[in-house]
């Protein structure tokens, strides 16, 4: 919402200044064909005119700067300086959170740039904190995206599995690519090794199973398994146990399971086929034998899941009369009082046409309240111009003052320190995070320049080799960074 009204001020801002200075030169124009009564159509027309003009210059501006920064940390990224291409994207997601682009713009850039940024902390191999919840963050509301959900769950299993805080998203992303075998297949193992039989589980187990791969086979004999330990007698469960007695060595306890969907299930049009099935192996037992294998298994009914579901649909539909209800009175409260408002308003209205001491209040009472607002407007922009700045600095202040990484690049060392300073400016001309700092020899004291930090040699040295071969430096080598 401040995001909102700042853009908006500024574009206000804008008009003003600049619509102002056109109307004052175009309108004396129109005054003799159209008279001084009709003069503020074509000042409207001027003031909307340059509204949508501002605003389209500044989403210009910030997408070519957002734009810019992309680049730069893709640049960045290709050395494998993850450090420098980090905080180009924090500088294009400085941009995107200015108050340069419009709403529309801004929620149409932030989807591409955060889907570029997950993918970014997805190749990262030195994962940190921040990169997880931020790839979290954006499945949370992006779940359709194929690539990057693919590539998360992937990662997840290669570290042991899915954490008990991530249930609900692994169940959004499995509702969002149902088409997509490869996370269907990893969900269904993630749930297979935890033991699950929840809702969300069996709704995966049966999307893959539906599939008939190769791979559903595995799943088939662990989930047999899981329905033997619950207990589970039901049509599904008679089907997994028929599948799993085709495909398994241990036929003795899946033949406990068929007795029991035998013994409970009610023969239907859709069960038919499975309970004959299930008869033909069970042919050669007698009463007190399948007895004895039922033992332990529940009768089918409603899955606890269903029946909460159920409970809170009710609850759902009470809640929404009550907030109904109370809404509607609430809308009568709110429409009488606004008639009455109304009915006062056209009062005043009336007594301000009739006495002309009145109208000449209120016209100086609308240009002092467009004054301050103009005044108000110029001085709020210019603060939050200060405060951005000085909040952008602060934040690369941190940045720096928060570096880890092991390793830097030495490109050259002087005796006199006027030397290494001259020698930094012109490697910041070329866009380097380049300083120096004070080494002290068995004889004399060096100046080093040294530029950047890297989280191993191998991407120092990489960087390196694209400085010297674009010629901005002579030699190299990799050094163990200091703080200047």
């Amino acid at each position: 919402m401040f995001y909102i009204l700042r853009h908006i001020s500024l574009r206000i801002w804008a008009t003003v200044l600049l619509g102002g200075m056109i109307s004052l030169w175009i309108l004396p124009v129109f005054l003799p064909p159209i008279g001084l009564g009709w003069s503020l159509v074509p000042a409207l027309v001027i003031m909307v005119v340059v509204f949508m003009a501002v605003g389209w210059f500044l989403n210009r501006l910030g997408l070519s700067a957002i734009e810019r920064f992309i680049r730069e940390a893709t640049t960045w990224e290709r050395v494998g300086a993850y450090r420098g291409a980090e905080e180009a994207f924090n500088k294009a997601t400085g941009i995107l959170d200015s108050f340069l682009l419009s709403p529309i713009v801004k929620r149409k850039e932030s989807a591409k740039l955060a889907a570029r940024l997950a993918r970014f902390c997805l190749a990262r191999a030195d994962k940190n904190h921040s990169s997880e919840t931020f790839i979290i963050a954006y499945l949370k509301s992006h779940p359709e995206d194929e690539e990057v959900a693919e590539n998360w769950l992937q990662q997840v299993e290669s570290h042991g599995g899915l954490k008990t805080e991530h249930y609900e998203l692994a169940f959004r992303i499995g509702n969002a690519q149902q088409e997509n075998t490869i996370i269907q297949h990893l969900l269904a193992r993630f749930y297979l090794s935890e033991g699950r039989t929840d809702f969300p589980a069996l709704q995966t187990y049966r999307q893959v199973l539906s599939e008939g791969s190769n791979q559903a086979v595995d799943i088939v004999k662990h989930l047999a398994e899981l329905f033997l330990r619950d207990g589970r007698a039901d049509e599904w469960a008679l089907r997994i146990y028929l599948r799993a007695f085709r495909l398994s060595g241990e036929r003795c306890r899946l033949l406990r399971g068929i007795a029991a969907c035998v013994h409970w299930l009610h023969e239907t049009e859709r069960t038919t086929h499975l309970l004959q099935q299930a008869r033909k192996l069970l042919v050669s037992l007698d009463e007190m034998q399948l007895k004895k294998l039922r033992e332990g298994f529940n009768p089918p009914g409603p899955e606890p899941t269903e029946a909460k579901i159920s409970a809170q649909l009710k609850v759902s539909i009470t809640l929404w009369k009550v907030v109904r209800q109370i809404g509607s009175s609430f809308f009568n409260v709110i429409t009488s009082a606004a008639l009455e408002l109304i009915g006062r308003a056209r009062d005043a209205i009336n007594l301000i046409k009739r006495s002309r001491r009145a109208k000449l209040i209120l016209e100086w009472t609308m240009i002092t309240v467009l004054a301050i607002g103009v005044i108000t407007l110029m001085v709020n922009t210019i603060s939050y111009l200060i405060r951005s700045k000085r909040a952008l600095y602060e934040k690369e202040k941190t940045i720096e003052i928060a570096v880890t990484d092991p390793f830097t690049l030495q490109v050259a060392a002087y005796l006199k320190p006027q030397d290494a300073e001259r020698y930094v400016k012109y490697l910041k001309t070329k866009r380097l995070d380049a300083f120096w700092i004070k080494r002290r020899g068995k004889r004399k004291v060096w100046y080093q320049v040294r530029v950047s930090h890297f989280a191993n040699k191998a991407s120092a040295r990489a960087y390196g080799k694209s400085l010297k071969a674009e010629g901005i430096i002579d030699d190299f080598y990799v050094a163990n960074y200091e703080r200047p």
